[in-house]
């Protein structure tokens, strides 16, 4: 389990809102809010229902770990899953028990640590986590904890953050660490002033799209100084705002060195959203599907016990 002050954090950090509710402009916990957030997330993760046998739920127990708006629970229960569905925030439960009311689906939900489940051994057919396992300090206890809950022959499929990517090799290692060290470079005769009038709250920053990052990226060197570049520590602050506590980027090897309890493990490459770009959007989706299968930013594993 995750030591109470990095474990104040994620929740803190993830607990501002439901993942994804800051790109859907309805009113959050409206039927319309739900609505535009199954569009968005499906036109932006096609992959999703391509990849995640939903289908293969029903008459199942089906657990997910880090819920966030509910989509894909919904998706489960749809299929007609017997669902739960944790997460280490108050936000993410509120949200999906929300949508499931607002959808008239059974469900259960509860806030836990992934880390630190209460569930009794082999409780289910499926375990699911889309973009979650990877947030907590320390993933091989939540890998654990998945096989630990699995039925004999049930099926984990998990996505986590690839680190044989364009995301992870070109874009955070090489042109966000360039940028956060000319930041720094630029301010160097600045450095000890900058450090003694340092505001060590959060900003409640998420994502890199806000110009303020690169700021954020610079206290965060005068807090830790030059390791914070070293790229086991960069990563963390890289792939969903320079804020955000914990995130680890994953290799196949990795992934069966860590997953090595399981029976069988099945890899495949997802997400390279090239049209969402000025540049990229008229990108045919073949194109992008191509890409994104041999250099996108999700790796997803299915393993059975």
């Amino acid at each position: 389990m995750l030591p109470t002050s990095k474990l104040a954090l994620v929740r803190s950090f993830w607990n501002k809102e439901a993942c994804g509710t800051h790109f859907v402009p309805a009113e959050p916990g409206t039927a319309e809010f739900y609505k535009q957030y199954r569009q968005f997330r499906y036109d932006t993760e096609w992959h999703i229902p391509e990849i995640v046998p939903f289908q293969d739920g029903k008459d199942r127990d089906v657990l997910e770990i880090g819920c966030g708006n509910g989509a894909d629970g919904a998706m489960w229960a749809q299929n007609g899953a017997r669902y739960t569905g944790v997460d280490l925030t108050d936000a993410a439960v509120v949200a999906t028990r929300k949508h499931f009311e607002v959808l008239g689906l059974p469900g259960r939900f509860e806030v836990q640590d992934a880390e630190k489940l209460p569930f009794a051994d082999q409780s289910f057919d499926i375990v699911y986590s889309h973009g979650v396992l990877h947030h907590t300090q320390n993933p091989e206890r939540a890998f654990a904890e998945v096989h630990r809950l699995l039925k004999p022959g049930g099926r984990a499929i998990l996505m986590l953050y690839h680190k044989s990517s364009f995301n992870y090799h070109v874009r955070i290692m090489g042109y966000m660490r360039l940028r956060v060290l000319t930041k720094i470079l630029t301010r160097a005769p600045y450095w000890a002033a900058d450090r003694a009038l340092l505001d060590v709250k959060p900003k409640g920053i998420r994502g890199n799209t806000d110009p303020s990052v690169w700021q954020i990226h610079y206290e965060n060197f005068l807090k830790w100084g030059w390791s914070y570049l070293r790229a086991a520590q960069f990563v963390h602050h890289c792939t969903d705002g320079p804020e955000c506590p914990v995130a680890f980027a994953y290799t196949r090897d990795e992934l069966k060195a860590q997953l090595g309890a399981f029976r069988s493990l099945k890899f495949r490459v997802a997400h390279f959203p090239l049209r969402r770009t000025p540049l990229g959007r008229w990108v045919q989706r073949p194109l992008e599907k191509r890409l994104a299968e041999a250099m996108g930013w999700y790796l997803f594993v299915e393993a059975q016990r």
